[in-house]
């Protein structure tokens, strides 16, 4: 199954309802950006951000002093981004509509990339692509943080599983008119997501953990 139009389709849909419920960075996101500082304080990192959604770390990465570009496969969240970097003074001009399993980058050309909570709208078949996809367009010893929600997550409790696989759930968001859009999430255990993503294309993975109902993934392109 690829989800990726019905996934569009739903935060389009959310839209700008997304970003009033999901306003603050997350700490870990926060931690490891800080971390990517200290190692080279002199040049800013050109750093991806894959899957923006209303651009909340968009906006934490460039007040940090990243070089950042960002893409998200929903129109309506890319113009959420782009509107919250006017906001904020810049002009949002690398904020791309883009779908992540075909980024419209060059070989190379990024020092990190966050993915968070993007990975789990799609089955391994197209997550792996897209973590290819990032092998590709980061360099060499360039580091990587994807976030997944784990399948203890609240939201996920009171989903809808799917009927076909037991790993997916159908959650659903209560947009501002009382209506319901259902969302496809792909939510396998840790240790399952691991064993699907170890070995992909030149990325290695330092270190994997569970925290606060998210499976967090370290990884770095040798």
């Amino acid at each position: 199954m690829d989800p990726r139009e019905s996934v569009k389709l739903a935060y389009d849909s959310i839209g700008s309802d997304f970003g009033k419920k999901r306003t603050e960075p997350w700490s870990f996101v926060i931690e490891w950006l800080e971390k990517l500082q200290l190692k080279q304080p002199e040049i800013p990192l050109k750093l991806l951000i894959a899957g923006c959604g209303n651009g909340r770390h968009v906006r934490l990465a460039n007040e940090m002093g990243f070089d950042v570009s960002a893409v998200d496969l929903s129109p309506s969240m890319v113009h959420a981004t782009i509107q919250s970097e006017i906001e904020a003074g810049r002009s949002g001009s690398k904020v791309l509509i883009s779908d992540v399993c075909d980024l419209p980058f060059t070989n190379n050309e990024f020092d990190a990339i966050i993915s968070i909570a993007v990975l789990h709208h799609l089955p391994f078949e197209l997550s792996k692509t897209a973590m290819n996809e990032f092998s590709r367009v980061i360099g060499i010893h360039g580091e990587i943080l994807i976030s997944c929600w784990d399948p203890s997550a609240p939201s996920v409790l009171n989903g809808k599983k799917d009927e076909e696989d037991e790993d997916v759930v159908w959650v659903s968001w209560t947009l501002p008119d009382k209506s319901t859009v259902l969302r496809y999430y792909h939510l396998p255990l840790i240790k399952v997501r691991m064993e699907q993503w170890n070995g992909i294309n030149d990325l290695i993975c330092n270190h994997f953990e569970l925290k606060n109902n998210n499976q967090l993934f370290y990884f770095s392109k040798v």
